[in-house]
């Protein structure tokens, strides 16, 4: 069967689309979880640490410490200021018998 219009055109800008991209198949490039711009290692770049699941050690620089131009960014001053803490955490409201809302 003979391609449309639209798919000769598709095929056409995917293969320019495929050579602009960094991360080729072959090993060397080959981007993964511990692929260099995939881990937090003090570039903006990555986030993650290359461990499966691991959502807590991850963060770039600027995650942590927040952005130098934007003063109490950064989940360390988030974390001082934020109004739920192991001594007062977060609840989801229950409804009692008489539709009214209280905490667990």
């Amino acid at each position: 069967m003979a391609k449309s219009k639209l798919e000769e055109l598709g095929d056409e800008y995917r293969k320019d689309n495929l050579i602009k991209n960094t991360y080729q198949n072959n090993e060397s490039k080959k981007y993964s979880g511990t692929h260099p711009n995939a881990t937090s290692d003090g570039d903006n770049k990555g986030k993650g640490t290359g461990n499966f699941l691991d959502t807590y050690n991850g963060g770039s620089d600027m995650d942590i410490n927040g952005n130098p131009n934007e003063p109490g960014s950064g989940r360390i001053k988030n974390i001082s200021k934020n109004q739920y803490n192991e001594d007062k955490p977060y609840t989801t409201p229950d409804v009692e018998g008489d539709g009214q809302f209280t905490t667990r």
